[in-house]
């Protein structure tokens, strides 16, 4: 059986090596070349993303600083207080990529410098790609594309989101500038709800390289005027941020609502930001699609079939493990970034919202609250009754989705699909 992957992220490489590993004929298709793969930057992963498939570190990270999160006043700040051990590691991105690729060299057949034009289509069903004009067979295509993937446009009729709305992607700059004689922050990650009243989050992460992380995302665009304010504001409250630009320095897309409600297709698979696997709170994903190059693999190696009925249970075990839980953080994203700035100021500095909600949020989990937890947000909350009954309400909203997620059809049957993508679709919409 023949496979080909477009783009080659962490899902192609982990994925592609193992089903290459187990007999299958893997070609990987990457537009960049071996030296410019990914991005030449850090991002966060979790150690369980590879302890748990015996998957090597990364030659090169860092354990990461817990967050502190800074609501728009700026009055309070929120820091987490996660374990050595449940920390994430810093991975140079690049690197790991590369490390990755020499890992599978002897058994994948890479094309770097290759763009992928579109896919081939007959008969309803996806039978290749064309690249640079050249049609290329293959049994299945997996598309690793990116949020703004093309190819899911082609695939029209299937149920298949072509593109992610406006409000669901965040457009963000990222650049790791130098660092100032400043003094130091004593919280080192500093995330910005809603920076200056602008619906989107901005960061200052100082490293151990010493350069300075930033971050200024916004929700479907970022205009050069609000990104001039935003990295100004950002100055002023981290002066150890210089305008010398070492690393980065442009702006990238990125997926933050729930995973695609369909994610196959006969001889086609979306994966990693095709199919929107980040963690809507905070747009990190890498350790959603190793986990989910795991379960595609094992879904093919153990049924042998690329057509939408067989690779619906990729899916399945998907939202199941990770989805599901998603859709309810996408909920109560969706509320925050809608939230008025004095409100969210006031649920901050009056602990209504504090270090165990924002750990869940950020870690792709759900906000649960024990009948105590209630009476002490009520005993916190009392002056603002109906925002706390708000976010009550979203919270309950929150449970729904992702008990919605896990009512996914656990066989492909196409009304049923048609029928659950509805119900999603109205839960988001309300």
């Amino acid at each position: 059986m023949k496979i080909a992957f477009i783009g080659a992220g962490m899902a192609a490489l982990v994925a592609g090596e193992k089903l290459a590993r187990a007999g299958y004929e893997v070609s990987i298709y990457e537009k960049e070349g071996y030296d410019s793969l990914s991005y030449d930057w850090h991002d966060d992963v979790n150690r369980s993303a590879f302890e748990d498939f015996g998957l090597p570190l990364p030659d090169k990270y860092f354990v990461k600083r817990n967050w502190t999160f800074i609501p728009p006043s700026e009055r309070v700040e929120s820091t987490l207080s996660l374990p050595e051990e449940e920390l994430d590691l810093s991975c140079e991105r690049r690197l790991m990529a590369q490390q990755y690729v020499d890992r599978a060299a002897d058994v994948v057949d890479f094309h770097f410098g290759k763009r992928v034009d579109s896919l081939v289509i007959e008969d309803g069903a996806v039978k290749g790609i064309v690249v640079d004009g050249e049609r290329v067979e293959a049994d299945l295509v997996v598309d690793n594309s990116g949020a703004l993937s093309p190819f899911r446009a082609s695939l029209e009729g299937t149920g298949i989101t072509p593109m992610p709305r406006e409000d669901e992607i965040f457009v963000a700059y990222r650049g790791f500038h130098l660092k100032t004689a400043a003094a130091d922050p004593t919280a080192t990650n500093r995330a910005y709800l809603k920076h200056i009243g602008q619906k989107g989050i901005s960061w200052s992460i100082l490293d151990p390289a010493g350069t300075v992380n930033v971050l200024i995302g916004r929700v479907g665009k970022l205009q050069d005027e609000e990104f001039k304010c935003a990295y100004e504001a950002l100055k002023a409250s981290n002066p150890n941020i210089s305008d010398d630009v070492v690393r980065g320095g442009i702006k990238c897309v990125i997926p933050i609502r729930y995973p695609l409600t369909q994610m196959v297709w006969d001889g086609y698979v979306a994966i990693g930001d095709s199919a929107f696997m980040t963690i809507p709170m905070i747009g990190s994903g890498i350790e959603n699609c190793i986990r989910a190059a795991e379960i595609l693999a094992d879904v093919i190696i153990e049924g042998g079939s690329v057509d939408k009925k067989a690779l619906w249970q990729y899916q399945v075990k998907y939202f199941l493990s990770r989805g599901a839980e998603h859709m309810g953080v996408d909920v109560l994203k969706r509320w925050l970034l809608d939230c008025a700035p004095d409100d969210l100021d006031w649920l901050f500095e009056h602990g209504v919202v504090g270090p165990k909600e924002m750990a869940a949020g950020a870690t792709g989990k759900l906000i649960t609250l024990s009948f105590g937890d209630l009476l002490d947000k009520v005993r916190r909350g009392y002056k603002k009754l109906p925002l706390l009954l708000k976010l009550n309400s979203v919270l309950q909203k929150t449970k729904r989705a992702a008990r919605l997620g896990r009512a996914i059809p656990k066989e492909y049957d196409s009304r049923r699909v048609a029928a659950w993508q509805t119900k999603v679709e109205k839960l988001f919409e309300d």
